[in-house]
């Protein structure tokens, strides 16, 4: 039989029996006076408090071999003690009492001082689940290999929570994990998130694994010739001291960030109604700009049959003239007293075509106004690549769809102001069908004069004489008007290409008016989140106080009622710690001891102190 004793292991023993070794004399002499001590009422003893001290003995892989509780009385009067815990085997570590185990019980008279007793667990488990794993140049190895090697060394050790065991101290308790390394042995080594001390040649190596956390832990070292004490592991209750810094200041912020955000929403619904407004404003010019673009249509349409009626006026006015200048002998004077009736017919439709022409220019004209001053309000320079890219960059990503959405309006807009630009002088074109008007209601007045003035010469006495002054008018008119149709022809060309151009030019306007009912409806979903998040952050400070006071309180422990880990029956609880020793890395002949020699004739306590970690 093999017995590995640590150091620390014994002085913790040694440090709660102290008070106890090594005078069996006294021993004698306090049971001798423990008879004569005052009893309670009933018999039974009064316990002021109780503590636990479980030891485990692992091996170096992180499996339990065997658990031992060490329980502590502190008594207030004397009398029947009555302990519970399911164990193989229970020890008196003040005094050579004889203690009494049935059913789950531990009893025995005790005196009015502290009393301690071994009981060797039934179940070796704990609150957690260790595994301990060893790689010796990327290749895993047993431990008991391990003695004596040389190369890269890892040591990998993870803990989790035992099901099997009340969740209270895994959820309660922190863990500290010590190794010591020999840096003789050891060199190059890599610890992360571990506190490293020297100990002489030694590197001590702490972890601290928080209540209800589990612990992924890797160690690495160049070895030769490795050796190593066994790894040591403490559990206990959580509980620290924890001032708050000031949190005023802090909470003032979150206040500022909770009204910022509200003004973050009261100007997206500012900037929703802005939009709404543009976007009714876009609705009614795209249908002027429609009905602009269905004039210029008919408009159009009907140029060619308007050049084609103004050619045969011209045509008419030509053979009157030239009638007129001419005449036959067979000359009829009756159709020519039609004449002045045609000519009055033909300046009315002249007259309808004018004011034709003024309605549609008075209407053109007001779209045209409309158009131009929104137009007017799109900015002429557009963002360059290193603006987009910082606007991006300054905004939640979030909200970079209704980003996306406002880019392309804005370049839309860009591309809307560009076309119209190019079509300007089209539509001044357009807004000079007065001039054209003036000049048709002056050709339509000239042939009114004409008529009158040939009922004048037909009825007259010189209707010869008057017939040549209405040819010499006539020939007139006649050269004016071959000005007027040319000039008419060519202001009907601009009118088809505006026509086609102003096509172009619409279906821009429509994609921006589009692009700004893309906009509201970006803006609308913008101005719901902000919303949302005005809500959710409105108690913003009141929260994150709540959230401190909550983190306070779970890392102060300050509510844990400790409970007994040897039976849920046992009172008065006032402590439980565990201590777990791992096998160590050793050598066989530095470790042996060969049991006959370890074993004692004569069994001491201090030996059954010993015996704690002895199988």
């Amino acid at each position: 039989m093999t017995i590995k004793i640590s150091k620390h292991i014994l002085a913790i023993v040694l440090a709660a029996v102290i008070m106890f070794a090594p005078a069996g004399t006294h021993l004698a002499a306090q049971n001798s006076q423990a008879s004569h001590l005052p009893v309670s009422m009933d018999g039974n003893a009064d316990i002021k408090s109780r503590e636990e001290v479980i030891y485990a003995v692992a091996a170096s892989d992180g499996s339990i071999n065997a658990v031992y509780a060490v329980n502590h009385f502190a008594i207030a009067r004397a009398g029947k003690l009555t302990d519970y815990g399911k164990f193989t085997r229970v020890t008196n570590l003040t005094n050579t009492d004889p203690l009494t185990y049935a059913d789950d019980a531990v009893s025995i008279n005790v005196s009015d001082e502290n009393f301690y007793y071994q009981g060797d667990m039934a179940e070796k488990v704990l609150p957690w689940i260790f595994n301990i794993t060893y790689l010796l140049d990327g290749e895993k190895i047993a431990p008991q290999n391990l003695a004596g090697s040389r190369g890269k060394l890892e040591i990998r050790i993870t803990t989790g929570s035992n099901d099997a065991v009340n969740p209270v101290f895994y959820e309660n308790y922190m863990l500290q994990i010590s190794i010591t390394l020999d840096t003789e042995k050891c060199s190059d080594i890599y610890a992360p998130d571990a506190i490293l001390a020297n100990a002489g040649k030694n590197k001590a190596i702490a972890y601290t694994v928080l209540p209800g956390r589990d612990a992924d832990i890797s160690i690495s070292a160049t070895v030769e010739d490795f050796t190593m004490p066994g790894i040591e592991i403490t559990g206990m209750p959580f509980s620290m001291n924890v001032e708050l810094p000031e949190t005023d200041d802090m909470l003032d912020d979150f206040t500022q960030l909770s009204d910022g955000i509200a003004q973050l929403n009261d100007g997206a619904g500012e900037l929703k109604n802005g939009i709404w407004q543009l976007k009714d404003g876009a609705a009614i010019l795209k249908n002027g700009s429609y009905d602009i673009k269905t004039g210029l249509s008919q408009l159009s349409d009907n140029s060619e049959q308007l050049i084609k009626a103004s050619s045969r006026i011209g045509s008419a006015l030509t053979k009157i003239s030239s009638s007129l200048n001419h005449p036959s002998g067979d000359m009829d004077l009756s159709q020519l007293a039609q004449l002045p009736q045609v000519l009055s017919q033909l300046a009315d439709g002249l007259d309808q075509a004018a004011e034709g022409l003024t309605d549609l220019s008075n209407g053109f004209a007001a779209a045209h106004g409309a158009l131009a001053g929104a137009i007017q309000e799109i900015p002429d320079t557009a963002l360059s690549k290193n603006q987009i890219a910082e606007l991006y960059a300054q905004t939640d990503p979030s909200q970079h769809p209704v980003l996306d959405e406002l880019l392309a309006s804005y370049t839309a807009g860009l591309k809307v102001k560009g076309t119209y630009k190019g079509t300007k002088d089209a539509f001044d074109a357009v807004e000079a069908l007065d001039e054209v008007s003036g000049s048709i209601t002056a050709i339509s007045d000239a042939l009114r004069d004409i008529a009158e003035k040939m009922n004048e010469a037909l009825s007259g006495m010189d209707a010869m004489q008057q017939l040549e002054q209405l040819a010499e008018g006539l020939s007139q008119l006649e050269k004016n008007y071959e000005e007027f149709h040319k000039g008419l022809k060519d202001f009907m060309d601009g009118v088809d290409g505006l026509f086609y151009g102003y096509t172009d030019f619409h279906g821009g306007l429509s994609a921006f008016g589009d692009g700004i009912d893309d906009l509201y409806e970006g803006t609308s979903q913008l101005h719901d989140g902000t919303r949302r998040l005005k809500d959710e952050t409105l108690d913003l400070p009141d929260i994150i106080q709540e959230e401190l006071d909550s983190m306070l309180e779970q890392y102060t422990g300050s509510d844990f009622e400790p409970v007994s880990f040897t039976s849920p029956k046992n009172e008065k609880v006032a402590l439980v710690q565990f201590v777990i020793k791992c096998e160590g890395i050793e050598k066989e002949e530095e470790t042996e001891i060969k049991g006959e020699e370890a074993e004692s004739p004569h069994e001491t306590i201090w030996d059954r102190f010993i015996n704690l970690f002895t199988d």
